[in-house]
């Protein structure tokens, strides 16, 4: 059992070590931007991610949670911590950014898809859900998580090839509004009231919307199949107003 648990130990040491080089992104460095300085890195792939974040792992890894970059850094002497949540497509990178996007203070207004809360910038950007946090809470922290937030951004240019999220749609603002869910784990944390419509169905891909005014949800939702849709249909006609075109179904409250 000692060996094992060596061995156990050498790995997420390993894991937590990775060169911070092999990210497929582009990050803060002291190179940056004046003022900076970068004090520590790790890296957490896949699994790995449990030995980093006591519960919550397992949302993440539902929507294809590929690998993250924690940096603590020092910018014009104030402490930051900054997350990097790299995800397996953009879609799933909006997902995990909507689930965790509240009460937001700000939203979709400096930069396209964003939150803040006073000491926390997050935000979406390509296959990325980026969480900026001050650690310093008595001072205003805005202008400072602004300026690493679109130092992030240039640092990361869209590609050509890349399919965005169909966020034209939907009426802004998109933070704190409109969700991406993929699994039973993020519709819970959203709207755990439709929850039970989708106990026996698995990889559904869903829009919701959650109206700011009067706190109703509409949704589109793509099943698997045709015959997963006409059955989710069969199932909720009664409960939900349903409009169903081949595997996507839209729904409403009744």
């Amino acid at each position: 059992m000692r060996v094992f648990s060596n061995i156990l130990c050498t790995s997420l040491f390993l894991l937590a070590s990775l060169p911070v080089a092999a990210q497929p992104f582009a990050y803060l460095d002291e190179k940056s931007m004046e003022n900076l300085e970068v004090t520590r890195e790790r890296i957490f792939e896949s699994s790995g991610l449990f030995g980093f974040m006591n519960g919550g792992a397992e949302l993440f890894l539902e929507y294809g949670f590929r690998q993250l970059l924690e940096q603590r850094i020092t910018y014009q002497g104030v402490p930051f911590v900054a997350e990097y949540y790299f995800m397996d497509n953009q879609e799933h990178a909006y997902g995990i950014y909507s689930v965790h996007a509240f009460k937001c203070r700000r939203a979709d207004e400096r930069f396209p898809i964003e939150c803040l809360i006073p000491g926390l910038l997050q935000f979406y950007h390509g296959h990325l859900y980026i969480s900026l946090k001050c650690l310093d809470r008595t001072i205003d922290s805005q202008p400072l998580l602004d300026a690493l937030a679109t130092i992030i951004i240039s640092k990361n240019p869209f590609k050509g090839d890349e399919k965005t999220v169909p966020l034209h749609a939907y009426p802004p603002p998109h933070s704190g509004t409109l969700y991406f869910v993929c699994g039973d784990l993020g519709l819970s944390s959203v709207y755990i009231g439709w929850a039970k419509f989708f106990i026996t169905f698995q990889n559904y891909a869903m829009w919701l919307r959650i109206d700011p005014e009067t706190q109703r949800a509409s949704a589109q939702v793509r099943f698997a199949s045709n015959t997963d849709a006409e059955a989710f249909c069969a199932q909720n006609e009664s409960l939900l107003s349903l409009k169903r075109s081949n595997n996507e179904v839209i729904i409403e409250e009744k």
